[in-house]
């Protein structure tokens, strides 16, 4: 209740982040679903299945490290005086981060699981009844444990992810004869210097639009099924793909960085300033 009244209570902005983080956890929980009713339309296709259940692995994995980041950026996350007086320290507040983070997730799954419904044709009243019926294997019937299985993962993900993020870390052993708390917390740290991925990252981008490039113009040799029918992309673009990805997760952070310095640069007021001073310091983590 305290965790459902702490999320009622934040701004409109914090409640817009919840809301993404909803839809991301809808789209991914959609994504599941319309991979089990593949499955149960053609049951002799298994191996077809169980790549697009595959290939579910990195909607998941974004909503996972979204809901992460939307966690730490949460107010209701930092640790007060007021709240650590009534017993509400780190600890307890990365616990309430926790169960935001999969009351919000649970609200996009079962947002999938109305829209899925009605695609099949199981619920009727609204536009678009039964649509995708052929598709989503409508005249087979939903085997239950598996339907719970695909929608609570993404929650039971993303709230073990944030717990495991926003724990309490201590910088220090205990004292004899005095034990540890949670309440300690790591020092402030100063302005940490700028990543020094930028060159690496350049270049393992310029390789891998190279790669895509070339592997686009060369002629024959298939690639590795794809789900969906798009099987005609070569191995070598995959391969360009997976190292312009690289690239952008290596120059990501010094990319931040620069921003940051380049917000306090111009017209700097004290929330440039601020703004600037957050990016800087906060470029390794959220710059990937």
């Amino acid at each position: 209740m305290l965790a459902l009244r702490l999320a009622r209570g934040g701004r409109p902005l914090v409640q817009l982040r919840r809301l993404l983080v909803a839809a991301a956890s809808a789209g991914t929980g959609f994504l599941m679903l319309c991979t089990l009713g593949y499955a149960l339309g053609h049951p002799e296709a298994s191996t077809a299945a169980r790549l697009r259940l595959a290939w579910c692995l990195v909607p998941l994995a974004a909503t996972v490290h979204f809901a992460v980041a939307v966690a730490r950026s949460d107010p209701g996350t930092k640790p007060r005086s007021g709240l650590s007086a009534v017993g509400l320290g780190p600890a307890r507040l990365s616990l309430l981060a926790a169960i935001s983070t999969a009351v919000a997730c649970t609200l996009g799954s079962t947002l999938a699981l109305f829209f899925f419904l009605h695609l099949r044709g199981d619920l009727s009243g609204l536009p678009f009844d039964g649509a995708a019926r052929h598709l989503l294997a409508a005249d087979r019937p939903l085997p239950l444990a598996a339907v719970l299985t695909l929608l609570t993962f993404v929650p039971l993900a993303a709230s073990g992810a944030s717990a495991l993020v926003l724990r309490p870390r201590t910088t220090q052993a205990a004292k004899p004869g005095h034990a540890a708390t949670d309440e300690q917390e790591e020092p402030f740290a100063e302005p940490s210097p700028a990543p020094t991925g930028l060159p690496w990252g350049v270049a393992l981008l310029a390789a891998g639009l190279a790669v895509e490039t070339y592997a686009a113009r060369a002629r024959g040799g298939d690639g590795p099924p794809m789900p969906g029918g798009l099987g005609g992309s070569s191995t070598g673009v995959l391969a360009g793909w997976a190292l312009t990805a690289l690239g952008l997760a290596f120059a990501g952070p010094a990319l931040t960085h620069l921003c940051g310095r380049a917000l306090q640069a111009v017209r700097p007021g004290a929330v440039r300033l601020l703004a600037g001073r957050v990016l800087q310091e906060e470029a390794q983590r959220i710059g990937r």
